[in-house]
C-alpha cells in the first residue's frame, strides 16, 4: 500500500488508519453507552495482524476506549512488530476509579496518562500523543512544556489534538505545540476550514467520522439501523432517516461502492492524509484498501457527489 507523509512529522503512514474505539468493547458512564459491542479480543488481535499484513501501519486508540482495553489489545496485537506500526493514542477522557466519567487534560494529568498508556500498549513510546479532551487555553503553555519534556525523554515522538475546534488549533499553532490534528469531516459536512489551516501549517491530519455514523456507508440505504443497547450510537437522535442518503447512489463513480466513493473523495481533499476508519470487519477494511488504490476522483466525479448533498 502506498504510504503518505503525515505533514511535518515526516512519518510514512497508510492512508487508512485502524480506529481502536470500535475494537475495545462496551463502556458506560452514568448508565449511558460510550463504546461498541465487543467483537472479542481474539478476533481483534487477528484483525489487526491481518491488516498489518495487508499494508496498514497506522492505528489510533485512546486511554478511554473500553476503559483501557483498546490500548491493551493494540499492544498485544503489535507485540514483536512494534517498529512496523505508527501508534496514535489520546488523553484527557478517562474512566474514574468508581467507573465515573473523568474529563481532564490538565498539565498535571498528561504524564501519568501517558505512563498508563505505555503500560497498556507494552511500549516504551507512542508515535503520536493527542489531546482527547479540550485543554483550557490558560493551560496550553504549561501543557506544551510537559509534552516537550516527554518528547525529550523519548516517550512520545509527536503530539497534537483531536478536535473540530478551529480556534483551539489556531491557538496551539501560535504556541508551536501541534504536529498532528485529528478532526471530523465527511461528504455531508466537510471541515474545509480545518483542512485549509492544517495544509497551511503542514500539520499531519487524521480524518474521523467519514461515514457519518453509517449514513454514508451504503449499508442503511434500504432500512434504518437498529443499534444495540451497548452501542454508543443508540443515544443518537433516531429521527434522522438514513434511507434519505440513498439518493447519493446516483452520483457514484463507475465501479465504486458508496463507502469507496466516500473514501476516495475524502483522500482527494487537499490536506487530508489518513482516514481513521471505524470498521469492525476484515471485509470492510479490504474494501477500503481497494478504494485507496483506485484512481483519484475527477473533478466532475467529486462535484457530482457534492451536489448530491443538495437532495438529502
Amino acid at each position: 500500500m502506498e504510504k503518505r507523509i503525515l505533514g511535518k512529522t515526516g512519518l510514512e503512514v497508510s492512508p487508512i488508519c485502524i480506529g481502536g474505539w470500535q475494537l475495545a468493547g462496551p463502556l458506560a458512564f452514568d448508565g449511558q453507552p460510550d463504546g461498541h459491542p465487543d467483537p472479542g479480543k481474539s478476533y481483534v488481535l487477528r484483525l489487526i495482524r491481518e491488516l498489518g499484513a495487508l499494508g496498514i501501519n497506522f492505528i489510533d486508540t485512546a486511554e478511554q476506549y473500553g476503559g483501557g482495553e483498546s490500548e491493551r489489545r493494540v499492544g498485544e496485537a503489535v507485540q514483536g512488530e512494534r517498529n512496523k506500526w505508527i501508534i496514535s493514542t489520546k488523553f484527557g477522557y478517562r474512566v474514574g476509579p468508581d467507573g465515573e466519567r473523568d474529563n481532564s487534560s490538565s498539565p498535571q494529568r498528561i504524564t501519568p496518562s501517558l505512563e498508563g498508556s505505555l503500560r497498556r500498549l507494552k511500549s516504551d513510546y507512542v508515535d503520536i500523543y493527542l489531546y482527547h479532551c479540550a485543554p483550557a487555553l490558560s493551560e496550553l503553555e504549561q501543557g506544551r512544556d510537559v509534552l516537550e519534556q516527554l518528547v525529550r525523554d523519548g516517550k512520545c515522538r509527536y503530539y497534537g489534538i483531536s478536535t473540530g475546534n478551529v480556534s483551539l488549533v489556531q491557538a496551539m499553532i501560535k504556541l508551536e505545540m501541534i504536529d498532528v490534528v485529528q478532526f471530523p469531516s465527511n461528504l455531508l459536512k466537510d471541515a474545509a476550514e480545518m483542512r485549509t489551516l492544517a495544509l497551511a501549517h503542514n500539520l499531519g491530519t487524521q480524518v474521523r467520522g467519514v461515514m457519518a455514523q453509517g449514513r454514508l456507508s451504503g449499508r442503511y440505504f434500504e432500512h434504518q439501523p437498529q443499534w444495540r443497547a451497548d452501542d454508543n450510537r443508540s443515544r443518537a437522535d433516531n429521527a434522522d432517516d438514513y434511507r434519505q442518503y440513498a439518493v447519493l447512489q446516483t452520483s457514484l463513480p463507475l465501479g465504486c461502492t458508496m463507502a469507496q466513493a466516500v473514501i476516495r473523495w475524502t483522500l482527494g481533499q487537499a490536506g487530508n492524509h489518513s482516514i481513521c476508519l471505524g470498521a469492525k470487519t476484515i471485509e470492510d477494511y479490504r474494501d477500503a484498501i481497494v478504494a485507496t488504490e483506485m484512481p483519484a476522483l475527477t473533478q466532475a466525479e467529486s462535484e457530482r457527489l457534492e451536489e448530491g448533498n443538495d437532495y438529502v
